[in-house]
């Protein structure tokens, strides 16, 4: 696999690209000849940081979705970009006592469930995780 290998996209952090993002995880798995369940969880973990950018108050302008072969493993990264300087200024914790809600409390420990060795990022949106490659079937391992 080549340089060429590496697919990107890049999405508005909006509800109804979510999908779209999904679709293109699912192309890149075939392309990739991935396992159902391995792209499964990947269109998890990643649906979860789009989740965090669509929530957030300070929305990024975009998020990207890049994956890349690797010589072990295959590499999945999501990052956004702020959607301005001011941006990184905002201060966007929850005053003391406040607590997110439920279901984003729960998006860390699920992507850490999927894939427990990921860099999960979710106040920064960004997510990096591998995918070892996995050998046919009909190849044994060492």
């Amino acid at each position: 696999m080549t340089e060429d290998d590496l697919l990107e996209l890049q999405i508005p952090p909006q509800a109804e690209y979510v999908g779209t993002a999904r679709l293109f995880l699912a192309a890149a798995g075939r392309h990739f000849e991935l396992s159902e369940e391995a792209v499964a969880d990947v269109k998890v973990a990643v649906s979860e940081v789009c989740a965090d950018a669509i929530e957030d108050l300070r929305r990024p302008e975009h998020l990207r979705i890049a994956i890349r072969p690797g010589v072990d493993a295959l590499e999945v990264a999501v990052s956004s970009e702020p959607a301005g300087i001011e941006a990184d200024l905002e201060d966007t914790t929850p005053p003391a006592g406040e607590m997110a809600p439920f279901e984003r409390r729960l998006r860390e420990p699920l992507v850490h469930a999927l894939f427990p060795h990921a860099d999960y990022q979710p106040r920064q949106h960004r997510l990096r995780l591998s995918l070892p490659w996995e050998l046919p079937e009909d190849i044994e391992g060492p």
